[in-house]
């Protein structure tokens, strides 16, 4: 009993100065300004087709090809734009069965696994606000965290070893209550996971990478996740229609599009709808453009920040690789595709954006269904051919 009175007594001590440490070290959080950004306009921008024929021609190839259009199944939207300028937008199906509520381009929609764009660009951003450096091995800010040899980069990149919390959750986890990211944390601690290969060796995707990053975004900030993207990203943005999901909370959101199978019964919270940052936030396909547009202004964050994130963390090729918060895929022509899908329960979806063109398709479903990522780059390589931009060249 003495024991283990003098254990706790030393945690305690060890995260009092764990604590007092990052604050000697860190700028005052507390006097950060709130991004300004320009004004960003409800209103979503179409192509003037009349000016230039060309887009009609891919808004009528896209139309025809769109996973809308190939597949009646499918219930989401499809955004296309070039240049941040619409090409198509559309809708389709429901977003609440029940209470008969079509989809539309702002009907907010959980968006998974793009969640990770947010959390890896809101860590990027807080390297450039001097809070922390992406080569800070993560016991710096997370004291709990047993692995000294674990990097912030290599969180961002997958390339950490972690086991991933869905799989090994449910053998711990048994409350009924949702796990949150300091659950997952404690897990970790107690258990003390191997490794699945030396940190920086490889790439393995986890979803516990980023269920850390939002617990180091919410040490430094001293607040929660879901209030730190709110003031710092969604309302700066102008994302009016974002949040972060806490299932605890479910009755103060607006309306949003229910989760669906394939034959339309409805898909049910989990205990680990709880955890953030690799998932978790909802948004609009109006919203989730914006998002793209600011990443190509340095309202938000530097273009060597955004440019870092797209660099391919292995080696040059067209398929599994990965940056600091986005998949990319990379051709033998130079073409940087760098996009993310995302899948939770019945919602699936996909940011793909084409670097050297400016090209951007949007597309988010909450009923299972395959081929998203697939008519993402089947509805760039028919426009490519059209606006004469770079192929998708595989040799």
């Amino acid at each position: 009993m003495k024991f283990s009175r003098q254990i706790f007594f030393f945690s305690l001590i060890l995260h009092i100065f764990s604590a007092q440490y990052i604050l000697a070290e860190s700028p005052a959080f507390f006097s950060l300004d709130v991004p300004k950004f320009s004004t960003h306009s409800d209103e979503m921008d179409y192509h003037n087709f009349e000016e230039d024929e060309r887009y009609e021609q891919v808004r009528k190839f896209v139309q025809s090809n769109n996973i809308g259009a190939l597949k009646p199944s499918f219930n989401g939207s499809v955004v296309v734009a070039h240049h941040g300028k619409l090409i198509f937008a559309e809708s389709y199906g429901v977003a609440d069965r029940a209470m008969n509520k079509e989809n539309s381009l702002y009907t907010p929609t959980q968006i998974a696994s793009i969640t990770k764009t947010f959390t890896g660009m809101a860590i990027l951003w807080l390297q450039e606000k001097g809070f922390l450096d992406v080569t800070d091995p993560v016991q710096k800010h997370l004291w709990e965290f047993p692995y000294n040899n674990i990097t912030i980069e290599q969180l961002l990149s997958h390339s950490s070893g972690l086991a991933d919390y869905l799989k090994f959750a449910p053998k711990h986890f048994t409350l009924g209550n949702p796990m949150y990211n300091q659950d997952v944390l404690t897990q970790i601690a107690q258990h003390k996971y191997r490794l699945t290969f030396t940190p920086g060796s490889r790439f393995q995707y986890s979803n516990t990478n980023y269920a850390m990053l939002g617990l180091i975004i919410e040490k430094i900030s001293g607040m929660s996740y879901k209030e730190f993207m709110q003031k710092y990203v969604f309302e700066p943005v102008g994302m009016q229609s974002t949040f972060v999901y806490d299932p605890l909370d479910e009755h103060k959101y607006i309306f949003h599009a229910k989760s669906y199978y394939a034959n339309f019964s409805h898909f049910p919270n989990t205990f680990q709808d709880g955890v953030y940052a690799d998932k978790g936030i909802f948004t609009t396909p109006s919203d989730l453009l914006k998002w793209d547009r600011v990443l190509n202004t340095e309202e938000f964050i530097s273009k060597s920040s955004v440019d870092n994130a797209f660099t391919p963390r292995y080696s040059w090729n067209v398929s599994k690789n990965y940056g600091l918060g986005w998949r990319i895929k990379c051709y033998p022509n130079q073409q940087k595709y760098v996009y993310h899908t995302g899948w939770w329960h019945g919602y699936q979806g996909i940011l793909a954006r084409f670097i050297n063109d400016d090209f951007t398709i949007i597309i988010l479903s909450n009923r299972f269904i395959n081929g998203i990522s697939d008519n993402a780059e089947l509805l760039y390589s028919g426009a490519a051919d059209i606006l004469e931009m770079t192929k998708l060249a595989s040799k």
